[in-house]
């Protein structure tokens, strides 16, 4: 009998945290472990992550967040909550503030 080496270990919950970064259909990478510490490394350090991608509900949030400011939060928030609970691809259209978003910023 032969010995060709350790035998790769696949641990599952990395191999799912690197497909919901890269996308399910996706090749993983060889040392898609390291790709992944290297993310967590700068996300720490407040880097530019390459491989994440913001989740699709996050300019619903912002929307959510700005109305707090301009004083019509319930509409932006049902919203919201309705992007959180769709499926992907089925998310609800973007709430238009009808107050000035230009304020907010300074």
């Amino acid at each position: 009998m032969g010995d060709t080496g350790p035998e790769k270990k696949v641990d599952p919950i990395m191999e799912d945290y690197a497909r919901k970064i890269l996308g399910r259909d996706t090749e993983l990478p060889e040392d898609y472990a390291s790709m992944i510490i290297e993310s967590r490394r700068r996300g720490r350090a407040g880097e530019e992550q390459p491989f994440l991608k913001p989740h699709r509900c996050d300019k619903h949030l912002q929307d959510f967040l700005d109305g707090l400011f301009l004083y019509e939060a319930w509409e932006p928030c049902k919203i919201y909550f309705k992007c959180l609970g769709s499926k992907m691809g089925e998310e609800p259209e973007r709430y238009k503030l009808k107050g000035d978003p230009e304020s907010l910023k300074r």
